[in-house]
């Protein structure tokens, strides 16, 4: 049988650093053969994918987007994404470890755009906001390429600088600028979930083990998401029946047990009520090569 951890995974950048020193890499679109990757993958750091000149589509968790010229994709480590262009891409992959990301926010809260809580996987950028950003690109990969005993600290200097530059371009009234009061429990919420949405069933069971009332989170997470906590735990139980779905052996029957569904024909009612497609439609459609 297929293991779920089977799917391709990289553990460390393959661009030329090994897991004793990776920190940051940073490489160059442009002319290489071996990217785009047209098969679902996952990393075990962050990836920041800058398209300055590519037309296709990113898979990213399932959720389709499009990819452009000046288009900006933020992927989160255990993220499944595969993407295809239809012309030779140009731009840069910049990869991130969790090490590196703490060299420069001292808090994850404060990390723009990855985590479980990102609203905005891509941004799509104007031509002078793309113009505007690489003078830091270059910047960066000059760095890289020098690499002498200050060139991290440069390049820590640059992305910092590239991720602030980004954030003021989120939608006006998202995540925590449009309620940062809230925006603090909804992202404990999503963390939460992420430990607990196979053993946690209910929107009490959250709220007790955040300490707060049923009504107020619904409240708060209403406010930082415009999603109910119930509609968070479906869309993460249904990310993971996808995910086995397409990536182990297991049949239907065994996905719904594994999910703790007691009925696979429940189960198979509750996926094609949230996709509108049956379970076995979907494993059909996904479990071969994505472009």
């Amino acid at each position: 049988m297929r293991a779920i951890d089977q799917l391709p995974n990289f553990q460390v950048s393959p661009f030329g650093t090994n897991a004793d020193s990776f920190l940051f890499d940073l490489v160059k679109l442009d002319g290489r053969t071996d990217v785009p990757r047209p098969f679902l993958h996952r990393h075990s750091y962050y990836h920041l994918l800058w398209i300055s000149e590519a037309r296709g589509q990113h898979l990213l968790d399932f959720e389709t987007l499009e990819v452009r010229p000046r288009s900006v994709f933020f992927i989160s480590p255990g993220q499944m994404h595969a993407w295809g262009s239809e012309i030779p891409p140009s731009g840069y992959v910049l990869n991130l470890s969790a090490e590196f990301f703490m060299q420069i926010y001292h808090r994850q809260d404060d990390i723009p755009f990855f985590g479980i809580a990102n609203a905005h996987p891509a941004l799509y950028l104007s031509v002078e906001q793309h113009e505007a950003c690489l003078p830091l690109l270059a910047e960066i990969e000059r760095e890289y390429a020098h690499r002498d005993a200050w060139s991290q600290d440069a390049i820590r200097s640059c992305v910092l600088m590239l991720l602030t530059r980004l954030r003021r371009l989120l939608p006006e009234g998202s995540g925590e600028q449009a309620a940062p009061k809230h925006y603090s429990l909804a992202r404990r919420l999503k963390l939460l979930i992420e430990q607990h949405y196979l053993d946690f069933r209910s929107v009490k069971d959250y709220a007790n083990e955040l300490l707060v009332t049923e009504r107020r989170l619904n409240e708060a997470v209403r406010t930082a998401t415009g999603k109910t906590v119930i509609a968070l735990m479906q869309e993460r139980i249904l990310l993971e029946a996808k995910r086995l779905l397409t990536q182990s052996d297991l049949d239907i029957a065994q996905v719904s047990y594994r999910l703790n569904f007691e009925d696979p024909a429940y189960f198979s009612r509750f996926f094609k009520k949230h996709t509108a497609v049956t379970p076995l439609e979907f494993k059909r459609t996904f479990s071969g090569p994505v472009y």
